[in-house]
């Protein structure tokens, strides 16, 4: 440029002034023009970078964003085709192409940084998978015996719009059909976005099975189906709870079942029960469906107050023709006692008792003749007795062969209707389970009251039996007791046919 000046200098110089003056009009514009066309090729400078969003979210992975640069130089101009160069702080969350395409690639926040010359400009990339589908992945539609654990776990999977999974949401399983239970009722989602639980059957073989599966603050959700199966080779108690139940409670109801059903080891056969109603009792369902082998409704309500009944329960469905054992019963626990039994730890005592009453101890004596010198009216007697054959030997055998006290097996003749005639007797058998009252410590529920189902017509396990001997018994007079006030259910009991036919109606 220097030289270029000197060289207009000179020539100039050797024009005169005339020359000047008539060519500075036409020429002079054209020389500065030329001087100031030589000045644009400066270096343009970038001094600033601006982009078209400084903020991006995103709600699934694999979503894209172009950002648009925009570079001003240091005369305040844009650079027409700007050389850019982009980068990510976290590639692992979001990554950004040569051309400013920013992908979203991993849950987080990253930073998308535009670099032109010395300056740079930002934008702040948030990954925040939103559910938009739950899928069932396996577990769905299985098949197991009532009352046990299916074969595989129910498994969801939770993806976002693209289809991706998300990790860490809170599945929530609801059994909304039949009784079963949940291994577990929540789960998080792994990498995969899958979350699974266990799901044990409810105990009434037939019954239709269903959960739900559902992501915490969404709408979505999904329903597995199961079938529960009838078990032909072995003695199956079902449970119907009429009323919610605290996963305490129906853990306590389900020791009680399996308890029994190790004792009782032969499958009955089917009934069907065609049931109105209020048919075993007030406010009960009416109920229509195949039973194998023992259905008990399980009604929790309040009855009369803390520390009076506790519960009561009995048959109200027998089978006929054959032994008159029975197809359904039900069980009432007063709501007001039953922290106080949790508390105590007599909850899953009381309720063995009381399904012991269902199956038919103390409660079906009468229709079978076992029951001999009732001493409620309109009878009068004073010891009333068990006659079942071997009920007597294991008495004996448990240290009663020398009982002198009256006949075998001694059975309760003190307070009044709902204990008397129905319970074995306080007195003589002590701590025995089925005595009128429960003891704060082991209640065994001895040979005695198995070989009495046996003498009812089920077929027992006698080895099931809890150690039990007269000299333990009467050690334990003395101790805290709860008394099992009116435990035993009045109600009509009627008689069915395998066809669900009522064939007669017993009075107790």
């Amino acid at each position: 440029m220097l030289l270029l000046r000197r060289l207009v200098a000179g020539h100039l110089a050797l024009m005169g002034p005339i020359t000047w003056r008539m060519r500075a009009t036409a020429g002079w514009a054209a020389l500065l023009g030329s001087i100031g066309a030589c000045g644009g090729t400066d270096p343009r400078i970038p001094t600033s970078v601006s982009l078209s969003a400084t903020t991006v979210s995103f709600t699934a992975l694999g979503q894209t964003q172009q950002l648009l640069p925009s570079v001003i130089d240091q005369d305040g101009k844009p650079l027409a085709d700007p050389n850019v160069s982009w980068g990510s702080s976290n590639n692992s969350v979001a990554s950004v192409s040569p051309s400013g395409v920013v992908t979203a690639v991993g849950e987080g926040t990253a930073e998308v940084t535009a670099t032109s010359g010395a300056v740079t400009a930002t934008a702040q990339v948030a990954v925040v998978q939103t559910p938009t589908q739950i899928v069932k992945v396996s577990g769905d539609a299985q098949t197991a015996t009532a009352g046990t654990t299916l074969p595989a776990p129910l498994v969801v999977q939770v993806n976002d719009a693209g289809g991706s999974p998300i990790p860490g949401r809170t599945a929530t399983f609801t059994v909304t059909q039949g009784d079963g239970s949940l291994g577990a009722a929540t789960a998080a989602t792994g990498n995969d976005g899958r979350a699974s639980t266990t799901f044990t059957t409810g105990t009434l073989s037939g019954s239709p099975q269903a959960v739900s599966a559902s992501i915490t603050a969404t709408a979505l959700s999904v329903s597995f189906t199961a079938t529960a199966s009838a078990d032909p080779t072995s003695f199956n108690i079902g449970l119907r709870y009429l009323n919610p139940a605290t996963p305490t409670q129906q853990q306590a109801f389900t020791n009680a079942r399996l308890r029994w059903q190790s004792v009782i080891t032969e499958d009955l056969e089917d009934a069907l029960i065609e049931a109105n109603p209020d048919d075993c009792g007030l406010g009960t369902p009416a109920v229509n469906q195949p039973v194998d082998d023992l259905m008990i409704l399980v009604r929790l309500i309040a009855i009369d107050g803390d520390g009076g009944i506790l519960g009561s329960a009995g048959p109200c469905f027998i089978r006929d023709p054959g032994d008159p054992l029975t197809v359904m019963g039900i069980m009432q626990f007063d709501t007001d006692d039953l922290q106080t039994l949790e508390d105590g730890g007599l909850l899953e005592d009381v309720i063995l008792h009381e399904m012991g009453h269902v199956l038919g101890y103390g409660t079906l004596w009468g229709l079978q003749g076992l029951l001999v010198g009732p001493s409620l009216p309109p009878a009068s007697g004073n010891d009333p007795h068990f006659t079942g054959a071997q009920a007597i030997a294991a008495f004996n055998s448990a240290g009663g062969s020398t009982y002198s006290g009256g006949a075998k097996v001694p059975v309760e003749n003190t307070g009044g209707d709902g204990t008397a005639d129905a319970h074995w007797r306080e007195t003589v058998l002590g701590d025995e389970l089925m005595t009128g009252f429960i003891d704060f410590g082991p209640n065994p529920l001895s040979r005695i009251t198995i070989a009495s189902l046996a003498d009812q017509g089920y077929t027992v396990d006698l080895a099931a039996a809890d150690g039990f001997s007269f000299l333990t018994a009467l050690r334990v007079f003395g101790r805290p007791k709860l008394r099992l006030k009116n435990d035993i259910l009045r109600i009509p009991i009627k008689k069915v046919d395998p066809r669900g036919r009522v064939t007669g109606v017993f009075r107790p």
